[in-house]
């Protein structure tokens, strides 16, 4: 499957907005309440195809994948012990693959793309964090060679989210 990884574009908010339906429906069925039908919500997503910070990942004329870029945190990230304390730091958020797609190395992809893009961007790491329950993106993000941190909780959800960081050089990729 050849992938390209771009910027999103507003005409693609309703598929974008389907594929997270997908990615929703199949998180509930495997009992996980990381995403529902309030987050992530159309308007969440259409201010980040705004701000340009929306990427996604296509194929066959088909959006496969999304992923978040920028360089907000969360206040909790401040609880957060890091390795590398001097920024600019970039930030992963809102990772997803279509569940009719997963398996084929998207999220690979994505996640080798924001290393590129920091490399090139001049940012000294990578941080992002994920649920507790979504063991596919725990064994991804171990994989390939991100810290885990330590964990924050957001308000109403059943589990914490494990923080993880991966500090950027040149040399390191």
């Amino acid at each position: 499957m050849n992938i390209v990884i771009r910027s999103g574009r507003s005409e693609e908010l309703p598929e974008i907005m389907e594929m997270i339906a997908r990615c929703v429906a199949v998180m509930q069925a495997g009992g996980s309440d990381q995403w529902d039908s309030q987050y992530p919500n159309r308007d969440v997503i259409s201010e980040d195809i705004k701000q340009g910070t929306l990427f996604v990942a296509e194929s066959e004329g088909r959006i496969r994948g999304m992923i978040v870029l920028d360089e907000n945190q969360d206040d909790q990230y401040e609880t957060i012990h890091w390795k590398e304390d001097d920024g600019p730091h970039l930030m992963m958020h809102r990772l997803a693959v279509d569940p009719e797609a997963q398996g084929q190395g998207i999220a690979r992809k994505m996640v080798e793309f924001t290393e590129e893009k920091a490399v090139s961007d001049g940012y000294r790491s990578i941080r992002l964090d994920t649920y507790a329950k979504n063991a596919a993106a725990l064994r991804l993000y171990h994989g390939l060679g991100y810290d885990l941190r330590g964990e924050v909780n957001f308000p109403g959800k059943l589990a914490a989210f494990p923080v993880f960081e991966k500090v950027i050089n040149a040399n390191s990729l």
